[in-house]
């Protein structure tokens, strides 16, 4: 009966650390698409110069606005962007490559 309640733990973890994995990897995947995006209107120089010095709110704001300009990124990846950009160190990510 114990083996049994164990079993039933560690499957829950691994289904519990499968999706925590799973949110983890998306972010870091928008990166291609948010250079890509980025560097049809400018070059990503600006974009880098403000890796480290934009909070959250300010590169979904920014974000926003260029996706109100035209820029190719659907408005549900909005948010994942903006948590990407955040998150990346000055001159860091795909976006500065």
């Amino acid at each position: 009966m114990m083996v049994r309640k164990v079993r039933y733990v560690l499957a829950g973890c691994v289904v519990a650390g499968v999706f925590a994995l799973a949110g983890v990897g998306g972010a870091s995947d928008i990166g291609p698409t948010v250079k890509q995006s980025c560097s049809r209107c400018h070059t990503t120089k600006r974009i880098c110069l403000n890796l480290g010095v934009k909070s959250d709110t300010a590169w979904k704001a920014t974000v926003a606005r260029m996706v109100e300009k035209g820029a190719q990124l659907p408005a549900g990846q909005i948010d994942a962007a903006a948590g990407y950009l955040t998150g990346l160190a000055p001159g860091g990510g795909t976006v500065c490559e």
